[in-house]
């Protein structure tokens, strides 16, 4: 050994010649985690990673009217004939009225699919708050008046008890949240 390296490994003795031992705890012997504890500790930083984008800013309320608005695409422009014969209370009279009537659903549908598109974008484009609020409005107008419609068919009798529960409370949960996401954005930026 060479001098050096001997001067070395003294500076790391005490006076009578034992090592040093760190103040820090130390491994004494090399342990490797297993692949599952690997894959796990990964998964665990990417579900917390997943967490924290989430509960930033307006994303939650912007997912969820998303995922909303995009499930309410699905039914009215794929099944419109059979979201008819689900939710309507009247039989049908003729055989113009339910193909009018699936046209208008169809046409729903594409406003939906708007919603969906604007809270997408607000989601992933839209990082000034100014704007945020703003989406938050729009779509939160959108709901309301979708929930308020909902009840208002329900009590005239032409859609049923089932159309109000699905469709008419998931309107205005959503109204909802947009709602408190936007006050919430209105107290942080301290102008409605």
């Amino acid at each position: 050994m060479s001098q050096r390296n001997q001067d070395i490994s003294r500076s790391f003795q005490t006076p009578n010649g034992n090592p040093l031992t760190p103040k820090h705890h130390v491994r004494r012997k090399s342990h490797y985690p297993s692949t599952l504890n690997l894959i796990f500790g990964h998964f665990a930083s990417l579900l917390q990673y997943i967490f924290r984008q989430i509960f930033r800013s307006n994303n939650l309320p912007f997912i969820l009217t998303f995922l909303w608005h995009a499930y309410n695409v699905r039914r009215l422009l794929v099944s419109s004939k059979s979201f008819l014969d689900k939710y309507t209370s009247a039989r049908k009279q003729s055989s113009l009225q339910p193909a009018i009537a699936a046209d208008l659903l169809k046409r729903l549908g594409g406003i939906n699919s708007s919603l969906a598109l604007l809270a997408l974008l607000a989601l992933i484009r839209f990082k000034d708050l100014s704007t945020q609020k703003l989406a938050l409005f729009v779509l939160m107008v959108a709901n309301g008046s979708q929930a308020w419609n909902d009840g208002a068919n329900w009590r005239s009798g032409r859609w049923n008890w089932t159309h109000l529960i699905e469709n008419g409370s998931g309107d205005g949960i959503i109204a909802l949240i947009n709602l408190v996401a936007y006050i919430v954005s209105a107290v942080k930026s301290k102008s409605l």
